[in-house]
């Protein structure tokens, strides 16, 4: 019988955390024992989790669209909210006093740790979000399509977002609709975004494209780039297929079904805010919603994936999960690729010296991988995968492995190690078919990419910006409109911003300027920030 794969895994000094599936597990770092389970209890997979910078706290959510916060400590549930929509990722401030949650529809959502149910069942539609809020969330900002990944700066003053049109924005925190900078550059799909610790003004970014880009990101430039596609291609080992239209909608089974015109009425609402927007741009975000789809929970399976071996079946690049190891007095990036078996890493760029990327593979896709406080790197894996099928029978497959860097190389770690040998053994909970399929590991392949199948040309990864009164050569529908007046919108809005930025001020307007850039969380919102006040959605 299969088990669950670890989605997440969270090493500490005393106690681990792991999530399989629907199941969370708290386990002694030193004796690998399971000290408490919520194996018993009934609920959907878990898409998303946090754990505060202490450790003490878990914040977790999934199908159910319930944010759930535990105590490690017992895990005893200390408060669950309801979302608005299925989120994207979970996020704690440093304090541990706030609470951050992104959804598919773009919008960033603040929560306080201490939760107090509202006194009326009805909440009043946010004029700048595109969905009611049930428990009251504060609205941080909105993108006009899925939001892909988001953190918080080290200082906590800006919140970096990034979205499946290719935009990275650079915005304040928490004051959201002030916009500081757009890193653009991307030709696809932005999955994955990291601020080193030890180069905290740079920003590293990955997706659909065959290279990570690295940026200044005050300053929205490209610093660096490293070619990953042709190190990364023979090892993505399970490939995409195409989107099915109809029942994707990420939702409840009813509106999953939703396609239209029904669906694009509810988009509308995101237009009402302080100032007056484009009209068109009302009518992109609503295809974008429409648009912004996944697999349904209970109304449609997965879509099926494809093996190495199916020659029909697309290789797709999507960057999961971007993070950085110091070794010695070397500093590295080490990613994954959704349906790469292998673990990647290149040493960061220094003095405009850029290496090539080396592979370790470990034979079974990587799920996820995280770096300990020693360095030593944890790595999830699909377990139950192989070459000819789901069900691994060959040997006892092995969930979790451990590498190092040694010389700019991955190596295994033969640890002898009760946790290891817990996680790989004592941990793995069973699950059916059917309960692995709800999984959707590699459903990313699918949702990522624009579709580019006949008749959905307005899916097509980078669409070029036609000059304006030049027809286009070829017919194009509405959602192509959409998505070109979208796209113009937002470099009409960072030429704006760079032409202000480019004014000539006085030698006294300057230093003002920079002095306010470095000092704005101090004074906050005021009338003389050079900043812009953007409607969410508007971009």
């Amino acid at each position: 019988m299969s088990t669950f794969p670890h989605s997440h895994l969270f090493p500490g000094p005393s106690l681990t955390i792991v999530i399989s599936g629907p199941h969370i597990q708290v386990l002694s770092t030193s004796t690998g024992d399971v000290l408490h389970t919520t194996a018993a209890t009934k609920s959907g997979p878990i898409r998303c989790a946090a754990v505060d910078s202490s450790g003490r706290y878990l914040a977790t959510s999934g199908e159910d669209k319930m944010l759930k916060v535990w105590e490690v400590e017992g895990l005893g549930l200390l408060s669950e909210r309801e979302l608005p929509k299925r989120p994207t990722a979970v996020r704690f401030t440093a304090d541990a006093q706030t609470i951050l949650a992104s959804d598919k529809f773009g919008d960033v959502f603040s929560y306080p740790f201490h939760f107090t149910p509202p006194l009326t069942a009805n909440q009043q539609k946010d004029a700048l979000s595109s969905h009611e809020n049930p428990s009251g969330g504060k609205l941080i900002l909105g993108h006009a399509s899925l939001l892909t990944a988001f953190l918080l700066t080290a200082d906590e003053k800006y919140i970096i977002t990034a979205d499946r049109d290719e935009h990275i924005r650079v915005s304040w925190f928490p004051q959201g609709y002030n916009i500081e900078m757009y890193c653009l550059g991307h030709t696809k799909f932005v999955s994955a975004i990291h601020n080193p610790s030890f180069s905290p003004g740079d920003l590293i970014s990955g997706g659909g494209d065959p290279v990570l880009k690295i940026w200044d990101w005050m300053t929205g430039k490209v610093k660096h780039e490293i070619e990953i596609w042709e190190t990364v291609e023979p090892y993505v080992k399970v490939r995409g297929s195409r989107r099915r239209r109809g029942g994707e909608d990420g939702e409840e089974g009813n509106e999953g079904k939703r396609r239209g015109k029904g669906k694009k009425s509810k988009g509308k609402g995101k237009g009402k805010a302080k100032t007056e927007v484009d009209k068109e741009t009302k009518e992109a975000e609503a295809v974008e919603e429409t648009e912004d789809v996944v697999n349904d929970a209970e109304g449609s399976a997965a879509p099926e994936h494809s093996t190495d071996s199916d020659g029909d079946a697309e290789k797709v690049l999507v960057v999961r999960k971007i993070d950085t190891v110091t070794s010695g007095d070397s500093r590295y990036i080490v990613f994954n690729a959704v349906g790469a078996t292998a673990l990647f890493i290149a040493q960061y760029p220094e003095e405009g010296v850029v290496s090539g990327v080396r592979a370790f593979d470990l034979g079974q896709p990587v799920l996820d991988f995280v770096v300990a406080d020693d360095g030593l790197i944890w790595v999830s894996l699909d377990g139950n995968w192989s070459e000819s099928g789901l069900d691994s029978t060959a040997g006892e497959p092995r969930f979790i492995r451990v590498l190092d860097v040694l010389s700019g190389e991955l190596v295994d770690r033969a640890l002898d190690s009760p946790l290891l040998a817990s996680l790989n053994a004592k941990c793995l909970l069973p699950a059916y078919a059917e309960d692995l399929k709800r999984l959707d590991l590699y459903g990313d392949l699918t949702s990522m990419p624009k579709n580019t199948s006949e008749g959905d040309q307005d899916q097509g990864g980078d669409t070029p910006l036609p000059s304006e009164g030049t027809p286009p050569e070829k017919p194009v529908n509405k959602k192509v409109l959409g998505r070109l007046k979208n796209k113009r919108a937002v470099l009409d809005k960072v030429q704006e911003i760079a032409e202000q930025r480019t004014s000539t001020p006085t030698g006294e307007d300057e230093a003002r300027e920079s002095d306010t850039k470095k000092a704005k969380s101090e004074h906050g919102d005021e009338p003389g920030h050079n900043t812009q006040d953007v409607v969410m959605g508007d971009e």
